[in-house]
């Protein structure tokens, strides 16, 4: 909806833009003398004739300048009592004037320059001392030049207030507007050089860019008052008509066609035939232009318009955005050929204006195109900073898992120097110490040298642990007690299928985690004593796990409420992981002993 809104306003715009020369004929003027007969003397003629106006004649292409003589009267009940003016809306292209046979002035000393492509319009100051009551005559001298039908439209007389914003308007219209014609294409023709020298790949921008330089030449008509300039007009124009053929080679490459070699060559064939014409005696330049340069710039300028309407059809994007001002500049050039042949009358080539509205809707595109390549580097710099995003997070992945399976490995060889020094060293130190005790009947430093071999080979055991495998050293726990308890005559009956994983273990956990099933185990038996303990494992809530020993045998002390170090040491082992241990005694006798652990345990667990 907002892009619609966006585009109709454009072309609202544009089509004001467009429809800018035809302002002074839609506007009704109101307020003063309306003087709309003249007698008229024609070049070469012997008595005026009587004319209404608004008046036009054709050109004269050999001789100079055509200069019409006209003469108005007007008439004053009585001396003004305000200034009067006199307003000629449109006068091509000079025009002289004199009051009551005192010369006021005369277009062509003025500042800004006339040219031969647009009339001007005249607001001068009638003085009060040259206005009579009654009958006042007017004497206005109109040449027209080169190829320009001469033109005089009725003049007004009245006071400022009336006539003065009607002249200000023609003024804009007919003479700023044509300068700010050439400053745009100035502007642009800098913007595409640029383009053009930081992309000279774009053949769009190389082509346009000679557009540009070959069609400035056509202002020269701006000064053809200096000297040599009116004789080399027509050279000048058949060499910048080759601009035009341009047109079409523009419409292809926006459209996405290749540009055929033959309508390559045209650019410079067609106007160096034409000025090659020109140059044989026998042929005048001027009909040379008209008969062979004219036509065949209206052919490429109507050539272009096809090729960007079927681009448009096609759906091309920038052949739509090219279509209306391509279309406006075409239908122009015909009004300006049928008013150079006398088919309709006026004295303002619209060309000129509608070249500026082309200018517009071509910096349209290249701007559309900047802002395309724009937006594509930054969806480029956006996917590029994902992806270094990404890479740089899958580096950060692969750093840190190397230098964990690093620490592993360290860890991993540390574990099993320990596990064989160990079980090389001290376990076989015990086992010796416990073979000399069975030979010199020592039970109390066999006992004491079996419960330092369990716990020797608990710590081993714990060495190999890595995360979430705690059931795997509870597994190896099981075997070791099983072939104790079945010497004992005690009944083993354990299960941890239902355990919940458990993450975050460490050696030290293990080890603290098996101290404590063994310390729950061992008290079972000693203190008991009990002929039959189930251990199991099960969830506790939400966010525990539970490990529960369970013996037939007598309860702890107070239902575990003080006890001695050992029910201390496997409270201070449960803190160290984050949970806790319960002591409780079933009302079937016997005690259980449930320990408590998160699902997640802490990284540092402290010292066992």
């Amino acid at each position: 909806m907002k892009k619609a809104a966006l585009a109709l306003l454009a072309c609202l715009g544009l089509l004001l833009l467009a429809g800018a020369p035809f302002l002074p004929r839609l506007v009704q003027i109101e307020g003063g003398q309306v003087l709309d007969r003249a007698f008229v003397l024609a070049p070469g003629a012997q008595q005026e004739v009587e004319t209404a106006l608004p008046h036009t004649w054709p050109p004269r292409h050999q001789g100079g300048d055509a200069e019409y003589r006209y003469r108005l009267h007007f008439g004053l009940p009585e001396a003004p009592r305000e200034p009067l003016y006199l307003f000629l809306p449109l006068v091509s292209q000079r025009a002289a004037i004199a009051l009551n046979g005192v010369e006021l002035m005369d277009t062509g000393n003025r500042s800004l320059p006339t040219g031969i492509t647009s009339g001007v319009t005249v607001f001068v100051r009638l003085p009060a001392d040259r206005l009579a009551a009654g009958a006042n005559t007017l004497d206005v001298r109109v040449a027209a030049a080169g190829v320009m039908r001469g033109h005089l439209s009725p003049p007004r007389v009245g006071s400022a207030q009336a006539l003065g914003p009607h002249y200000r308007l023609g003024l804009f219209l007919l003479e700023h507007l044509r300068l700010m014609a050439l400053a745009g294409q100035l502007l642009l023709m800098v913007a595409v050089l640029a383009a053009w020298l930081y992309r000279p790949v774009e053949p769009l921008f190389g082509w346009l860019l000679l557009m540009q330089v070959l069609s400035l030449p056509q202002y020269a008509g701006l000064r053809s008052d200096l000297p040599g300039v009116q004789e080399a007009l027509p050279y000048v124009l058949m060499a910048s008509s080759s601009a035009s053929f341009i047109l079409p080679i523009i419409a292809l490459l926006i459209n996405g066609m290749a540009v055929p070699r033959w309508l390559q060559w045209c650019v410079a064939a067609v106007p160096c035939l034409g000025i090659a014409l020109a140059l044989l005696p026998a042929l005048p330049v001027w009909q040379v232009m008209l008969a062979l340069s004219l036509p065949a710039v209206v052919l490429a300028v109507w050539a272009a318009a096809a090729i960007t309407a079927a681009g448009a059809l096609r759906g091309v994007r920038e052949a739509r955005l090219l279509l209306v001002p391509m279309l406006l500049f075409a239908l122009a050039l015909l009004h300006d050929v049928a008013q150079v042949a006398g088919w309709i009358d006026g004295a303002v080539l619209l060309g000129t204006y509608y070249r500026m509205v082309l200018m517009i809707g071509i910096a349209v595109i290249l701007m559309r195109r900047l802002g395309l390549s724009l937006m594509r580097l930054d969806g480029a710099n956006a996917r590029l900073r994902q992806e270094l995003a990404q890479r740089e997070a899958e580096l950060a992945r692969l750093h840190e898992e190397e230098r964990r399976e690093a620490a592993q490995r360290v860890r991993s060889e540390e574990r099993q120097r320990l596990t064989v020094d160990l079980h090389d060293g001290l376990s076989g130190h015990l086992a010796s110490i416990i073979a000399l005790a069975e030979r010199e009947r020592s039970a109390v430093i066999e006992r004491s040298a079996r419960e330092a071999l369990d716990d020797l080979r608990v710590v081993i055991h714990s060495l190999d642990i890595g995360d979430r495998e705690l059931t795997v050293a509870l597994a190896g726990l099981r075997e070791r007690l099983a072939r104790q308890l079945k010497r004992l005559g005690v009944e083993l009956d354990w299960s941890t299928a239902r355990l919940p994983e458990i993450s975050g273990v460490t050696p030290t956990h293990a080890l603290a985690v098996l101290r404590i099933v063994q310390e729950a185990v061992t008290n079972a038996v000693r203190h008991g004593p009990a002929t039959r303990i189930a251990v199991r494992g099960e969830p506790h809530g939400a966010a525990q796990a539970a490990i529960v020993v369970e013996n037939d045998g007598a309860p702890f002390p107070r239902s575990g409420c003080g006890g001695g170090a050992g029910l201390e040491n496997m409270r201070r082992l449960a803190e160290l992981l984050g949970g806790e241990v319960r002591w409780e005694a079933p009302q079937g006798g016997g005690a259980r002993v449930a320990v408590l652990l998160p699902l997640q345990l802490p990284v540092h667990g402290g010292a066992i």
